[in-house]
């Protein structure tokens, strides 16, 4: 597994633990991540 493949799959994980609790804010907390990360464009 190669950096890329890692990162694609950290941001998976991110999203979908997201969009399970429902709270960006709590996401962004618990990864450690500020909210601008999860913006859509």
């Amino acid at each position: 597994m190669n950096k890329d493949q890692r990162e694609i799959g950290r941001n998976l994980r991110i999203l979908r633990y997201a969009e399970e609790i429902g709270h960006v804010a709590k996401t962004c907390r618990y990864f450690g991540i500020g909210r601008a990360s999860l913006r859509s464009t």
